[in-house]
């Protein structure tokens, strides 16, 4: 089957451990599979204020999904295609779960990231790289406190920042009794609450539609526990080598890691595998 959609991560997959950096083979393979009538799409966990590394090193992609599949855009002209969101009901009960164990936390609203005044005191992530971590602190918008803020409004996505160990079981099990979200990682000691059906699976499902293809034939990469979904529908999947056992397990193949172009190279291998056909 004729791939028409290649949807790719970014952190972990299309970044290097830089959590910036694209190698110029990445954005020349999926250019050439433009070129080639072929859909490119980002799929990241991360919310639209935060994506601008990646949409000056691939300004061409057509689609960009943020907060985990919660928002899907155009990607040229920035129309917003499908979301997603939480609704601020469901939001303000993961608020009281949150706040009845401290942690500190964040949520991803409107295309912005807003932190409350505690959490802004201790924001600080564990397994990502010092750039990042700036851009984070440098993007994040606080407010008194974000139950206030959201009103009745639905939100993209909320991030639990450091949470692990028995604590992790207890707020999960917590999380559960409210019912109708979807609770996932990109990176470990992390927890992601979206909309039940806001994940990177529904939102190539729901891209799949609109462009009136198959799943089968869609490319997809990715390396952590919120890339899964999309692993597993997309009829060609990669976990890149340095990914998630458990992304590994979702995918049909592995390819290589995320610092040696995983990417370009089955990107390579499917043109050259097309142009031999020819």
């Amino acid at each position: 089957m004729a791939v028409k959609l290649i949807m790719t991560d970014l952190d972990g997959t299309l970044f290097k451990n830089d959590h910036e950096s694209i190698s110029e083979r990445n954005v020349t393979a999926l250019k050439k599979a433009q070129e080639n009538g072929i859909k490119i799409c980002i799929a990241t966990g991360r919310t639209k204020s935060l994506i601008f590394d990646a949409v000056a090193r691939v300004p061409f992609a057509d689609y960009i999904i943020t907060s985990n599949g919660a928002v899907t855009y155009d990607g040229q002209t920035g129309e917003i295609i499908t979301s997603q969101l939480l609704s601020a009901e469901k939001s303000k009960k993961v608020f009281k779960v949150i706040n009845a164990h401290s942690l500190t936390h964040e949520i991803y609203f409107e295309g912005e990231c807003f932190l409350d005044g505690y959490s802004a005191k201790l924001y600080n992530y564990g397994n990502i790289s010092a750039h990042y971590l700036k851009v984070l602190k440098d993007k994040a918008i606080v407010v008194p406190d974000l139950s206030e803020h959201i009103g009745e409004r639905g939100v993209e996505k909320i991030n639990i920042m450091r949470i692990a160990g028995n604590e992790l079981a207890d707020v999960k099990n917590a999380l559960s009794e409210i019912g109708g979200i979807y609770v996932t990682s990109s990176i470990p000691e992390n927890l992601e609450m979206n909309n039940f059906n806001a994940n990177k699976g529904y939102a190539l499902s729901s891209l799949c539609k609109i462009l009136n293809i198959g799943e089968n034939e869609v490319m997809a990469f990715g390396d952590s526990g919120n890339d899964c979904e999309m692993l597993r529908k997309a009829g060609y999947s990669f976990a890149t080598a340095n990914a998630w056992d458990v992304a590994k397990n979702a995918a049909k193949s592995v390819t290589l890691s995320n610092e040696d172009d995983g990417v370009a190279v089955q990107i390579e291998k499917y043109l050259e595998n097309e142009r031999e056909k020819l």
